[in-house]
């Protein structure tokens, strides 16, 4: 009787380090997603690798997928997952050309795109008609809007290019550009981490928004689980907006909760 005891709890036990491992098995299933550096979003720096990637994160999650980030330069992170080196990169804006080799997730997050400016500059702005005569910072490989782009080609305003946001920030601050095109999340973040306080009180943005855009994670089509991944990623991602997590992710943005 006593044998047969331990034969049935040996038994029990293996049945129950089988299923643990099947299990383990299925919570590490991986996807491989590429990114850059766009803080407070996305950033290998920042804690859960910025807000953008942490409601990534916590989609996935709700499936019982990791994800493994990759960080690149934007074109190199662009080019691995289009390439399926890699499953997916994030985020992104729609666009026809980017359609052809990804497919779109449902939005991840969506932000409002305003100018910036001095405070001791009085702005107004109702339409693009009223930008006439001031010098606009703008960053490289950047898109902005229809509606900028074409005032841009109509030459309402002066454009001066700059190679990322916070060197367009230094020029604002210093005078040389009047107004600067970033999100109020992106803007107040790159000044909190890179400027001084004294710097940071001299610049304030406009409430009107040139534009309100969505960003998304694509999941390049020649991976072989694509539409599985995409799935996944709807499915949990609508959990995290039904439970609130997403809301509190983008509360904390604006808390600072995510810088290093």
């Amino acid at each position: 009787m006593l044998c047969m005891r331990k034969v049935k709890g040996s038994f029990l036990t293996l049945v129950i380090i089988i299923l643990c491992s099947v299990q383990s098995v299925h919570c590490k299933e991986v996807i491989r997603i590429t990114s850059g550096e766009w803080p407070p979003f996305m950033s290998q720096q920042y804690k859960h690798y910025g807000a953008g990637s942490h409601i990534v994160t916590e989609a996935f999650a709700q499936e019982d997928i990791t994800v493994h980030y990759g960080f690149y330069p934007w074109k190199r992170s662009m080019k691995e997952a289009k390439e399926g080196n890699w499953d997916a990169t994030l985020l992104w804006g729609k666009n026809e050309e980017r359609e052809a080799f990804f497919y779109y997730s449902s939005s991840v997050i969506t932000l409002r795109t305003v100018f910036f400016h001095r405070k001791d500059m009085p702005f107004d702005w109702q339409d693009w008609s009223d930008l006439k005569g001031y010098k606009l910072g703008v960053t490289r490989g950047y898109y902005y809007g229809e509606g900028l782009k074409k005032a841009i080609e109509q030459k309402i305003m002066q454009v001066d290019i700059a190679n990322s946001d916070v060197i367009n920030l230094h020029k604002l601050l210093a005078g040389r550009i009047q107004l600067f095109v970033v999100e109020p999340e992106v803007g107040y973040e790159l000044l909190a981490e890179n400027f001084p306080d004294s710097s940071r009180d001299l610049l304030t943005n406009h409430s009107r928004p040139l534009r309100e855009a969505s960003w998304y994670l694509l999941i390049s089509k020649k991976s072989p689980k694509a539409s599985y991944w995409l799935e996944k990623f709807n499915k949990g991602l609508k959990k995290i907006i039904a439970n609130g997590a997403h809301d509190q992710i983008m509360e904390d943005v604006l808390l600072g909760k995510y810088r290093p």
